[in-house]
């Protein structure tokens, strides 16, 4: 198993506090994706990775029939769990590039944060593959961003990032602005981009909320437990003595919406 594939099933272990800790998807994103893909009411969508099901529940509500595919076995039954409620959901444990869906019948695919783990070789050809004609492919995923405010918490934890995860250039991480987050990667041989926004909320956590959090990110789950607790205990520590108890950081999630192509002889 390489290391990709490894990473990726480290949320499984987690499933419950990924449920708890990972903040939820705005609701305008769903709106702007319905509006870009003018979905009809009887869709039929299919989601890669939903893990705990947040933006599966998003869809859902909004009455549309969705499979979706998911790699952990205990996240896809909290998802379960979690979409009790909607008959018009199935949730498949298994992995995306491995489980058998019928071709041509999806008027929408799309990923929450989950994309970027589909393996490169299935990652556009197979979703292309799934689409109706003139079907979508949606990503969205999650990013941290500035504060742009000086970035006060990211220069104070840095010296901890360092000590348990150094980096092998030894750079100093910034994040991102706002305005320099582009547009998930398409194949532009099946796909062609039609949409692309950014929406940034502004999250307030105590250090528990914050670490649970951290707690629930793949870097943080790949590491020993030990050496996670550690990790995880000083960045808790650093939030109660250094900004009283509380932080304030910046996140966007950003919706990609790609259109299928048809083929050349069509």
């Amino acid at each position: 198993m390489d290391d990709a594939r490894s990473l990726r099933s480290t949320f499984n272990d987690q499933a419950e506090l990924y449920n708890s800790a990972r903040p939820r998807y705005p609701e305008e994103l769903f709106e702007a994706l319905i509006t870009a893909t003018d979905l009809p009411y009887d869709a039929k969508l299919l989601e890669i990775g939903p893990g705990t099901g947040q933006a599966t529940k998003s869809l859902a509500q909004r009455g549309f029939e969705i499979t979706a595919v998911e790699l952990g076995a205990n996240m896809a039954d909290v998802a379960r769990r979690e979409l009790s409620g909607f008959p018009g959901v199935e949730i498949i444990t298994g992995a995306f590039e491995d489980v058998e869906l019928p071709a041509g019948t999806y008027d929408l695919v799309y990923a929450a944060t989950a994309f970027h783990w589909v393996p490169a070789e299935v990652r556009y050809e197979k979703p292309y593959a799934l689409l109706k004609s003139g079907g979508y492919l949606a990503v969205i995923r999650g990013e941290d961003i500035s504060d742009d405010d000086g970035d006060e918490f990211l220069k104070a934890s840095q010296p901890i990032y360092d000590e348990y995860t150094p980096k092998s250039d030894g750079g100093t991480f910034s994040l991102p602005r706002l305005g320099d987050l582009q547009p998930a990667e398409v194949d532009a041989r099946l796909f062609e981009q039609v949409y692309f926004n950014s929406f940034p909320k502004m999250y307030d956590f105590t250090a528990q909320q914050y670490t649970d959090l951290l707690g629930t990110y793949s870097p943080q789950l790949a590491m020993q437990p030990d050496k996670r607790h550690a990790f995880l205990a000083d960045i808790g520590a650093l939030i109660n003595d250094n900004f009283g108890g509380r932080i304030h950081r910046r996140f966007a999630n950003t919706l990609s919406v790609a259109r299928r192509k048809q083929p050349p002889d069509a």
